[in-house]
């Protein structure tokens, strides 16, 4: 089937038997299967590339590219471009082991925006909606029990099903990734209209009043999440992970020092920090800490810039207690409250 012999009907809804032939006879088109041969590659190389809003929060950019080709080619060919470039962008870009049910995650967001923009008078709502069940149902919903499979037969761990940091996340995200895709889009679906690769003209996105006000919500919204999520990220991480190697050396001797003064550790013995909680707007600083034995053949100075994480991987460490202290913001060295965690 040539591209001009297609058919340029638009749907209300995909839930026809038309709405799927069209999507199917897409595989047909040259044309298309050149234009999804391109999106996969974009894809694979914007797959490295993000933009950071803040500490563990940050935008992956391949979102815009797998948008605008689920609207351009449909559910059928996206399904299949989504697993050649997760298949692919795993090769090059691997993080971790593959596992082979995240093929689906890809497919799900995919399969969502292609439901919601192919062959549809393409709208704001119509963006928005997608995105939110992107976010919602495919990197919360159906990425729990794919990442519980994970947990137990790649890491052999359990795996949490209620991930709080994980779903505040993606509920931040939301809002900011929803405006950015509106605007992508605002300018993308008159050009690819032109081009004859939509027949949707893109009149619901012009910058009307109603789209300004949806908008400047979305900005807001995103805004006052943004900044809850920072809060909530700053009063719940481990902000030991946070300190540089002087920090750490500062805070593990004055610890160190100040357990010895009270008679709680022995000469042979090292406080090594392992956690380190601030509240928001608060000067003090509490610590918990482990004590390890040091063996003579130990390097004391490269000991002190250790985090738990990093004690128990050296051989000369062994670990006999745990603690806790309290310091402050200004100076972490000023370190009180010094007490041992009751003996097991």
């Amino acid at each position: 089937m040539t591209h001009k012999q297609k058919s340029t009907r638009l749907y209300a809804h995909p839930f026809s038997k038309s709405y799927w032939r069209d999507a199917a006879a897409e595989l047909k088109d040259t044309h298309m299967l050149v234009i999804a041969a391109l999106m996969i590659a974009l894809r694979v190389a914007m797959k490295g590339l993000a933009i950071p809003l803040a500490p563990n929060l940050m935008i992956n950019t391949g979102f815009f590219v797998n948008a605008l080709g689920a609207m351009i080619y449909g559910p059928v060919v996206a399904i299949i471009g989504a697993a050649i470039s997760d298949t692919i962008g795993c090769m090059l870009f691997s993080q971790g082991p593959y596992f082979f049910p995240f093929i689906f995650i890809e497919i799900a967001s995919s399969l969502f925006f292609a439901l919601f923009l192919y062959r549809s008078k393409v709208s704001t709502t119509r963006i928005v909606l997608s995105r939110f069940c992107v976010n919602f149902f495919v990197n919360i919903v159906f990425n729990m029990p794919i990442m519980a499979l994970f947990y137990r037969y790649i890491l052999g761990k359990d795996y949490t099903w209620l991930q709080l940091p994980a779903i505040a996340k993606n509920l931040c995200l939301f809002p900011v990734e929803a405006m950015l895709l509106v605007l992508f889009m605002s300018v993308m679906v008159p050009v690819v209209h032109r081009m004859h690769l939509i027949y949707s003209s893109g009149e619901e996105l012009k910058l009307t009043k109603k789209l300004a006000l949806g908008l400047c919500g979305l900005f807001v919204a995103s805004t006052v999440i943004t900044g809850g999520y920072l809060a909530y990220n700053y009063n719940t991480s481990n902000q030991a992970s946070w300190l540089d190697a002087a920090e750490k050396q500062q805070l593990n001797t004055a610890l160190t020092e100040q357990a010895r003064q009270q008679g709680l550790v022995k000469e042979d013995q090292v406080c090594i920090i392992k956690n380190i909680s601030k509240k928001l707007g608060q000067e003090q600083v509490n610590v918990t800490f482990n004590v390890y034995d040091v063996a003579q053949e130990g390097n004391l100075e490269q000991v002190m810039k250790y985090r738990s994480t990093d004690a128990k991987k050296d051989n000369t460490l062994t670990e006999a207690g745990g603690g806790s202290a309290q310091t402050v913001k200004s100076d972490l060295a000023a370190v009180t409250a010094v007490a041992l965690d009751p003996a097991q």
